[in-house]
């Protein structure tokens, strides 16, 4: 997540856990009425409510023109998600280290002064 510590360090992030409802409970029903008061034998099975948690990250939002402040915003994550962005995050670092180091063998070898100097073929 871009800026998350500069964010969370304003106070304009932070992290929940959140019960997410997938499929309310629904109570057994052997009778219904229905707009205008007619009783309908009609059976419903009892089920239990599903749900989940969700780790979620939520940050504060401003209209950028007025500072007026808007509704939050809102995003899901999955630690094993968060893992793997940290492991592409440091192979890019390792990668970036290995080509700087390959530039700067690159100046020091162009830098030394007992570089023979070759004319022509």
């Amino acid at each position: 997540m871009h800026n998350y510590k500069a964010l969370k360090v304003a106070g304009n992030a932070t992290v929940r856990k959140q019960k997410v409802v997938d499929d309310p409970a629904v109570e057994a029903v052997a009778e219904v009425k229905d707009g205008d008061g007619v009783i309908t034998t009609h059976f419903v099975h009892a089920r239990a409510e599903r749900s989940h948690e969700e780790l979620q990250v939520v940050c504060k939002s401003y209209n950028s023109q007025t500072g007026e402040a808007q509704d939050d915003s809102v995003t899901a994550y999955s630690l094993s998600d968060v893992k793997s962005e940290i492991d592409y995050r440091k192979a890019q670092v390792a990668k970036l280290q290995a080509e700087q180091a390959e530039w700067e063998q690159l100046e020091v070898d162009l830098s030394d002064p007992q570089l023979p100097l070759h004319i022509g073929d």
